[in-house]
């Protein structure tokens, strides 16, 4: 991802904008997403995508270890 350019919408200028140092990012709902900056203004930006055109050489967030004493949760068959 490094060498394309990604493009967002800057919500401070309202215009489409490229994007620097882009990163997915997989939201807490399972949404797969970029975030960066704006190249001119330095606003956050963030452009969701679809999992099909996700980078596959970006590391996906493990998700949360389970929190020492609590009982692991039942699997339902």
């Amino acid at each position: 991802m490094a060498d394309e350019v990604i493009l967002g919408y800057c919500v401070k200028e309202k215009a489409q904008k490229p994007m620097k140092d882009p990163e997915e990012v997989v939201l807490k709902n399972g949404k797969h997403a970029i975030r960066g900056i704006c190249a001119s203004c330095g606003t956050k930006m963030m452009k969701f995508v679809s999992a099909k055109k996700a980078d596959p050489a970006a590391p996906a967030v493990a998700p949360a270890p389970a929190v020492p004493g609590t009982p692991p949760t039942p699997k339902t068959a």
